[in-house]
């Protein structure tokens, strides 16, 4: 009676917890709501942008916009340069002054003899006076000077006085003056360099253009300006901009300045509406999809369970998506990684659940950023695609590759979509590609960096996780193959066979074989105790002591397992299947002996599990496979038929022994389960070829070999 009291006041809790996480949700989405309806309804959201075409309501004359026009078209003109004459005179003088210098140095250079003790010096002597003759605004060092007369070849220098000239008199035919003088001089360093390969004579270029390069114009301000304002007259006259209804003004997604937005106003374009309105339909748009959600669950009925911590994380998920949208302006909302949402669902709470879930938020979520229905339709199909990527995944690679396929997923979809509305060979849609792309790689790999962190703090067992976990490296596992080898090898089976079932009847069928290699860590604290560990040698340890003292050892290795567990911090769901792997089973055999002993009456209690029940579905399934290979290991018959007449008779006392109580597993399931063993057995205990003995029975006994060593080694064939 009190554990019943327990049980309705437990699960008043957990009601209680769900639905304050939901109305706390639901009231922070529809503040969240009243921020965006008004932007929404409206022509302009708060950050000035359009959120659909805004077309004129009449014709008008638009003065602003024409002056606008027309002060642009006057900014537009170029400035009217006036050629200086006696500078481009002096100009040419430069260049001529600047190679007659250089190329009687150069004559003098040729004529020393290397060969002279002197040539150091007297080289450096004439690059003195090499320098000396140039002009004063040429402002070359010694080392390059040097180079020049000394280092380049004749060949490389005539080449490059003949490129020099060719530049030199293409600029001069062009209008400098002083605000593009800086310009066109690293204009003509870059046009003279490139067809010279000596690195000497493009440092001297970088000293010429400050020298050859000069003013050679100036700018005429009174004929600029009077061009300025012909042109200003022309557009006014000529040009007005007339807005002719129907006209779209701004494209949706366009930026609007206030001014744009005060003139949109003054002309009736625009108009404040009622909100009110508009916040009441949002609300009705968010509640239905969350309501549509509810039901599904609904209808899914058992197979689709809800607690305060699945719920949590949802609204978490919900809010990681839906924050961004409130607050990214519009023409960034493809890049807002959605679909993290129905991934992480699917991985941390359910398939069902993300599917469930995923469809009316998608909806939802659609209208706040303002998408479209081609959107909607991507949102959409690429939840189902995302969920069926990550169902089964248990490598974090396939999961960041899953993003990339998620991402050609939906660029398909958006292109099939342009190659039926629009020209695509016209433009192409680069940037929403691109954004689509992105957000579903950025999805996968926001998905890989928050499963750890979700992991710790809601101590959730992924599939990553369990793999991890499965690993024969693992210490636990390490010592149980070591200590337990009986042990080890019966885990291994058990978990063949529960996740076999596991599958079968829709339930975790890795959780079920991780658990299962767990189940019995709690025997190394005593393996001798236990049978698969004993052998001839050993001997049974329960010879010795009496039957309720065995009773207490072999049914302490649940709790002692759970305690092994908990400091090698296995997750919760494996702790809580090595604990209720045998429910509040009967040890019958010492139950039995201990009657058989004593005249005094024996307690049933005292030879039972401490439990708890299975309270999924995971534990019955490793329940059944423990109690099932234990059983059909025992047996000297392994034919098909004795072992399905095992297995169901295994399944009946469990089940009449009330240890599926708490995780309605119905008799259907039960039927899925058994015959999922039977397919493990069958494959286990298969008949094999038999072999024609090589030897002869006395060549046999001569060796030493009896008969059971014989068989034994027929079975390990």
């Amino acid at each position: 009676m009190n554990k019943t009291k327990a049980a309705k006041r437990d699960l008043f809790k957990t009601k209680l917890y769900s639905i304050v996480i939901l109305l706390l949700a639901i009231m922070v989405a529809l503040l969240g709501i009243l921020q965006k309806v008004s932007d929404a309804g409206h022509l302009i959201d708060r950050h000035n942008i359009a959120t659909t075409d805004i077309v004129a309501s009449h014709d008008y004359y638009d003065k602003e916009a024409t002056i606008a026009k027309a002060n642009k078209a006057k900014d537009s003109v170029e400035p009217i340069a006036v050629r200086i004459n006696s500078s481009q005179v002096a100009l040419y003088e430069n260049i001529f002054t600047f190679f007659d210098v250089t190329n009687r140095y150069r004559e003098k250079t040729e004529q020393l003899f290397l060969t002279s003790q002197q040539y150091n010096a007297e080289i450096d002597g004439l690059v003195k006076q090499y320098t000396g003759m140039l002009p004063s605004s040429i402002n070359i060092s010694h080392n390059l000077a040097k180079a020049i007369l000394q280092d380049v070849n004749s060949t490389s220098y005539d080449s490059y006085k003949t490129v020099v000239r060719t530049q030199f008199s293409v600029f001069m035919d062009k209008y400098i003056f002083y605000e593009n003088l800086a310009q066109h001089q690293e204009e003509f360093e870059v046009a003279v360099n490139q067809s010279v390969p000596d690195n000497n004579l493009k440092e001297l270029t970088a000293v010429l253009k400050s020298y050859l390069i000069q003013i050679n114009s100036r700018i005429d301000t009174g004929a600029t300006e009077k061009e300025r304002q012909r042109v200003y007259d022309d557009v006014i006259t000529n040009s007005p901009v007339l807005i002719m209804e129907g006209t779209v003004l701004y494209q949706k997604g366009e930026k609007l300045e206030n001014e744009d937005i005060l003139a949109l106003y003054e002309r009736g374009v625009i108009a404040a509406s009622d909100e009110m309105y508009m916040y009441i339909g949002a609300t009705v748009l968010f509640l239905l999809c969350l309501l549509a959600s509810f039901a599904s669950v609904k209808i899914y009925g058992q197979t689709v369970r809800l607690n305060p911590k699945s719920i949590f994380i949802m609204v978490i998920l919900f809010f990681m998506v839906y924050i961004p949208a409130l607050y990214i302006p519009h023409e960034y909302y493809m890049y807002i990684p959605y679909f993290l949402l129905p991934m992480m669902l699917s991985i941390l709470v359910s398939d069902n659940i993300s599917y469930i879930f995923s469809g009316p938020m998608a909806i939802f979520y659609c209208y706040i950023v303002g998408g479209d229905l081609i959107y909607l339709a991507i949102l959409l199909i690429g939840s189902i695609a995302t969920i069926y990527f990550v169902r089964k995944t248990s490598a974090r690679i396939r999961l960041a590759i899953s993003g990339i396929a998620l991402g050609v997923i939906n660029v398909a979809l958006y292109m099939s979509y342009k190659l039926i509305t629009s020209d695509v060979t016209i433009s192409i849609p680069y940037p929403e590609i691109i954004a689509l792309f992105v957000a579903s790689v950025v999805s996968s790999l926001l998905c890989l960096g928050l499963l750890p962190v979700f992991e710790v703090f809601f101590n959730i067992v992924t599939p990553f996780k369990l793999m991890e976990l499965a690993s024969p490296t693992k210490p636990l596992l390490k010592r149980l193959m070591m200590e337990a080898p009986g042990t080890y090898h019966h885990s291994l089976m058990v978990g063949n066979l529960a996740e076999e079932a596991a599958e079968a009847i829709g339930a975790n069928g890795l959780l079920a074989r991780v658990g299962a290699y767990y189940h019995d860590i709690g025997k190394l604290n005593r393996p001798a105790f236990f049978g698969e560990n004993q052998s001839s040698k050993t001997g049974n340890p329960h010879n010795t002591i009496t039957p309720q003292l065995s009773a207490t050892i072999i049914t302490g290795h649940t709790t002692e397992g759970a305690d092994l567990a908990k400091q090698a911090k296995l997750p919760p769901s494996i702790r809580d299947i090595i604990v209720e792997h045998h429910g509040t089973t009967l040890v019958e055999y010492f139950y039995h002996k201990a009657k058989n002993a004593s005249d005094e009456p024996v307690i049933e209690e005292d030879y039972r599990y401490s439990g708890p029940k299975p309270r999924t579905k995971e534990s019955a399934c490793v329940m059944l496979a423990d109690a099932c290979e234990a059983t059909i290991r025992s047996m000297e018959n392994t034919n098909i038929i004795e072992i399905e007449k095992t297995i169901r008779r295994v399944a009946k006392t469990k089940r009449d022994d009330g240890q599926f109580d708490q995780c309605d597993l119905t008799l259907k399931e039960l039927d899925e389960i058994l015959f999922a063993f039977m397919k493990v057995f069958t494959g286990y205990f298969h008949k094999r070829i038999k072999y024609p003995n090589q030897q002869s029975d006395d060549a046999v006994k001569s060796m030493g070999l009896d008969r059971k060593e014989d068989d034994r080694d027929e079975d390990e064939d």
